[in-house]
């Protein structure tokens, strides 16, 4: 301690003040170094999470927009969705009683209904029927919109009409009536006609 208070007392003035200068410049290096260097370094680190978090949470909103959206599609699609599906003879049945009830409620009357098999695609089944029926002509085109517009995705594929009578305003009509089934679950694997199976290698 005694040598460097000796070393300052040899000093001169301006040598003083360059050592105080010096001095300063040092510790203020150090402290750049020791703390301030730290503290930029630590809060850009804080920032880039900042970012990388703002990023993040701006990529969930969207999901949740999208997930929101996918719900309420799924909510408007819902009721044409078959839950559960029966033996082809059941949903036969429940495909005629449906025209049936939509002509009752429409004022026509049926002649003859002749149902198609059933066809299973990829991802639906198709129901088909061909029908006779008579009315007034404003009521059988009352009945057409009312299986075009039906939840049950039914919809007239072909028709015809045609006088009753001279002497009346009934009209004549036949018409295919198609059925789309779409299920909520993921489809049976379709199921080999006969010929298909029949050209399947035996098996020994």
């Amino acid at each position: 301690m005694n040598e460097i208070n000796k070393f300052i007392a040899g000093l001169n003035d301006n040598q003083k003040k360059l050592l105080v200068v010096a001095i300063v410049i040092v510790v203020a290096a150090l402290f750049d170094r020791l703390l301030i260097a730290p503290t930029m370094s630590r809060l850009s680190s804080i920032e880039e999470d900042i970012t990388k978090e703002e990023s993040t949470i701006k990529q969930d909103t969207r999901f949740l927009g999208y997930k929101d959206r996918i719900n309420q599609e799924a909510q408007e699609v819902a009721p044409y969705l078959t839950k559960n599906m029966s033996t082809d003879e059941e949903m036969i049945a429940a495909f005629l009683k449906k025209i049936e009830g939509l002509a009752s409620a429409s004022k026509v009357t049926l002649i003859k209904v002749n149902p198609a098999p059933g066809e299973q695609d990829a991802e639906y089944w198709k129901y088909q029927a061909d029908l006779e029926c008579s009315g007034q002509l404003p009521d059988v085109i009352s009945f057409m919109h009312l299986v075009n517009s039906d939840t049950e995705l039914m919809k007239v594929d072909k028709f015809n009409f045609s006088a009753k009578k001279s002497d009346t305003d009934e009209i004549k009509a036949t018409m295919t009536i198609e059925k789309i089934v779409v299920t909520d679950k993921p489809m049976p694997p379709k199921a080999q006609t006969n010929e298909s199976s029949s050209n399947q290698p035996a098996t020994p």
